[in-house]
């Protein structure tokens, strides 16, 4: 599930403290301030106190009867922040394009930091309280990534910080999940899916395999970030950059022949940096391409259906036609 303010460690209840005095340009009460955070009245001004020895601002203590106030002591001119309109609606409109892949946590966390940001821009339209998004995001088979807030969370931090974690992963629903140490590298946006890259750790903090491991964020069953720290193990370098594919494997050079119908939408796209196309006085196209992933290549290639044929390598084409008899078996 997201997790909740009352989740949080103390190290975001306060960068979350900050935010409140930062931008609600208010006073809050320490019962309103105890009932945002979700924590005792003595861990709200232990809060006060280690924000204002960090140096993030002076807070302005009143009080009114019984009760006390907090506010921060603001500059009597705004400072100059080099933002600018046209901006925030940009970042609006990747908001709005990558929107299914947030946990709903997340979510809610880039509306309030675009709708703070836009409070210091001259502008009367607020991105963030549009009624309408402009940009939308279409999609086929979208996953809640919302149960996996905690997890995601997780894993930035662990990236951040060089960490490896524990891990426990579901890659089967017919065999038991996997329990394995990993270090993350990097977060990938693929094929409407969050994909991590990363190393399986040995128990000497060393990558147990040569090439680097890639997981599923929707099939992580666990995951604690250790204190062990991954920060010389290196960042996964891609083998064949630019090949088709997110798994590596070894690189190969495939021959496609495409029909007219489907020709313009091969055409109009880059499937390998140094792909090359060959078009027929009937319309049709002979792509030559490089990947690095036979099963992702496979599955592109039926995706067409009669639209293409494999032209070489043989082993590829042999492949897509005893797919195609397996599949033609189903059907009789």
């Amino acid at each position: 599930m997201g997790k909740k303010w009352a989740d949080s460690r103390p190290a975001e209840k306060i960068v979350q403290l900050y935010s409140l005095l930062l931008f609600s340009r208010s006073r809050w009460s320490l019962k309103q301030l105890t009932e945002k955070l979700t924590c005792s009245k003595s861990s709200v001004l232990r809060l006060i106190d280690q924000l204002e020895a960090a140096g993030w601002g002076k807070v302005i203590k009143t009080k009114e009867g019984r009760e006390s106030f907090y506010e921060f002591d603001r500059p009597a001119a705004a400072p100059r922040l080099s933002l600018n309109a046209e901006g925030l609606h940009q970042l609006a409109l990747c908001r709005d394009f990558i929107w299914h892949l947030l946990p709903e946590a997340m979510r809610k966390n880039l509306e309030a930091t675009l709708t703070q940001a836009a409070a210091f821009v001259p502008d009367p339209v607020n991105p963030a309280e549009e009624a309408f998004p402009i940009g939308q995001a279409q999609f086929k088979g979208r996953i809640d990534y919302t149960p996996f807030q905690g997890f995601y969370q997780d894993l930035i931090r662990a990236i951040r910080q060089g960490k490896i974690c524990a891990v426990t992963y579901q890659n089967s629903l017919t065999q038991p999940p996997q329990t394995f140490d990993y270090a993350p590298k990097r977060l990938y946006a693929y094929h409407e899916t969050i994909r991590l890259s990363g190393w399986i750790i040995d128990e000497k903090n060393a990558a147990r395999y040569e090439r680097p491991t890639y997981l599923a964020l929707q099939r992580f069953k666990d995951l604690k970030v250790t204190e062990r720290s991954a920060k010389r193990i290196p960042e996964p370098q891609p083998r064949n950059e630019g090949a088709f594919g997110l798994m590596e494997e070894e690189a190969f050079q495939a021959v496609l022949k495409f029909t007219a119908k489907s020709a313009f939408y091969v055409a109009e796209r880059e499937w390998s940096r140094d792909q090359r196309l060959e078009i027929d006085n009937k319309g049709g196209l002979t792509l030559i391409l490089t990947a690095q992933s036979r099963p992702e290549l496979l599955k592109w290639i039926l995706s067409f259906g009669r639209e293409v044929e494999v032209m070489t390598p043989d082993w590829l084409r042999q492949t897509v036609r005893e797919e195609i008899e397996a599949l033609s078996g189903l059907y009789k």
